[in-house]
């Protein structure tokens, strides 16, 4: 599966800012998966997990008679992620470094999961396709993606942040990633013969106060970022300035006295591989 021109690199730093990432968003996360019905004793799938963050929780969910397995191209986020699972003596998650959208891993699964996933491939259809192929007949596809033209931040009372997310998603489009992925993941999964749920679940995590920690948060972003956006001719560095950039997004914060965004709009939508065989999935039992 044809990945696009992935923009936020594959390095330390980018691995420190994931889980630091993944920390922020556990709580939407799990409610996306609770409500999707993951539980104990399911094998769960984790496609692209990066450091491991929502393999994890996917393990917590379905405890020790469950199982996960995470699988992501980056062999030293894969590295990251087996140290953290043998550090935390998790027994019920392994990972894998393997290209989720083209490899089997030996199923069928409960559940295929992923969070900020499909946005970044070259053809999400075909990857939930693919990723059907390896549930069961019931089983559950689970994915949680970003809407970016959603946020809350007004121009007017935060310049700097509206800016700052306003390059962040336009580095994101040059690269080929899809910034509205959220919005269509329901008519993706009905045309990869899945039968999604009607009401998926939509928020964005914000954050008050003076040790708001959503200035480092798309301080961090907007330096994973940095590098591609200069490359695509979107920024400089002494545009950005990313030194000064989360005392210059927290100052301009604290002097309206509202409230940060922490993402963009996250949408989790869930859908079941149908009990019958669909025509479209066929190929997986020829």
């Amino acid at each position: 599966m044809d990945d696009t021109d992935y923009a936020l690199g594959r390095n330390e730093a980018e691995h420190d800012r994931l889980i630091e990432q993944g920390e922020l968003l556990r709580p939407l996360t799990r409610r996306v998966f609770e409500a999707a019905g993951i539980g104990p004793g399911m094998r769960v799938l984790d496609v692209g997990c990066g450091a491991g963050d929502v393999a994890f929780l996917a393990g917590e969910m379905v405890g020790a008679e469950g199982s996960v397995l995470g699988v992501d191209l980056d062999g030293k986020a894969v590295e990251l992620a087996d140290a953290r699972r043998a550090a935390q003596q998790v027994g019920n998650v392994a990972f894998r470094c393997a290209d989720a959208g083209s490899s089997a891993f030996g199923g069928p699964f409960d559940a295929v999961v992923g969070r900020f996933v499909l946005m970044f491939m070259g053809d999400a259809t075909a990857a939930l396709r693919h990723f059907a192929n390896q549930l069961r007949p019931g089983g559950v596809a689970v994915f949680q993606e970003w809407v970016a033209s959603v946020h809350g931040v007004s121009a007017t009372e935060q310049p700097v942040l509206a800016a700052l997310l306003e390059l962040l998603s336009e580095t994101f489009a040059r690269s080929g990633a899809s910034l509205s992925m959220g919005a269509e993941l329901y008519w993706r999964m009905l045309d990869a013969g899945l039968e999604p749920e009607p009401e998926p679940l939509a928020e964005i995590a914000v954050s008050t106060g003076a040790d708001t920690p959503g200035p480092r948060r798309w301080a961090l972003l907007a330096r994973s970022l940095l590098p591609k956006a200069i490359e695509f001719g979107l920024a400089t560095d002494t545009e950005l300035d990313i030194d000064t950039l989360e005392r210059r997004l927290r100052d301009e914060f604290l002097g309206v006295r509202g409230v940060m965004p922490l993402t963009y709009l996250m949408v989790g939508q869930w859908a079941r591989k149908p009990t019958g065989v669909d025509p479209r999935l066929a190929c997986a039992f020829a």
